[in-house]
Formats: C-alpha cells, sequence, structure tokens
C-alpha cells in the first residue's frame, strides 16, 4: 500500500487542461485540494474539477471549476466524514478485490 501526504500532482481533466491538486490519501481513498486549499472533487458530467461541498459528511459538485473563483464563503479544508470516508475505501477495496 502506498500513500501520499501533501503531494502536488497534476491531473488531467476530460473537458479542461491539467491542474495540479494536492493529494493526500492512499489508493483507497484519496482527498484532493487546490493548491490554495480548497477541497477539490472531479465532476464526471462536466468533465472538470470543481470545488467540493459537503452534505451529510459527502463530498459533493459545486458545479464551479477550480480554474474559477471559490464560491463566496467556502471554507477551506473541508473533509468528509469518517463513515463516509471508511466506507468509500471500503467501496474502493472491494472494486480492486482486496
Amino acid at each position: 500500500m502506498s500513500a501520499v501526504y501533501g503531494e502536488k500532482l497534476t491531473f488531467s481533466q476530460e473537458k479542461g487542461p491539467d491542474v495540479k491538486l494536492v493529494v493526500n490519501g492512499d489508493e483507497f481513498y484519496a482527498q484532493y485540494e487546490t493548491e490554495d486549499g480548497y477541497s477539490a472533487i472531479y465532476d464526471r458530467e462536466l468533465g472538470l474539477f470543481c470545488y467540493a461541498l459537503l452534505k451529510d459528511g459527502a463530498y459533493y459538485s459545486s458545479k464551479i471549476p477550480i480554474s474559477e473563483s471559490p464560491p463566496p464563503n467556502l471554507e477551506k479544508h473541508l473533509q468528509e466524514a469518517g463513515g463516509v470516508r471508511l466506507a468509500k475505501a471500503d467501496q474502493s477495496a472491494r472494486r480492486k478485490g482486496w
């Protein structure tokens, strides 16, 4: 198992240029942030990384690409709830045959 903490990595987007994000996590669960600390999530519908918002402890897309200004009053370093992270990691591990 490999993990990264605070590493800046480059990601491609289906409908936009490559972006640099700060990554924390492993092959089962990772969090992505813009270089200025806003949580990001890949919006498959838009084909772009967008600012992440929280609802019921889980990320969802703001529909605002990270290439634009963040939504008003968006807090930096949002994190999904522990139970949500564990469920996503478990689902990822099962997809990988663990």
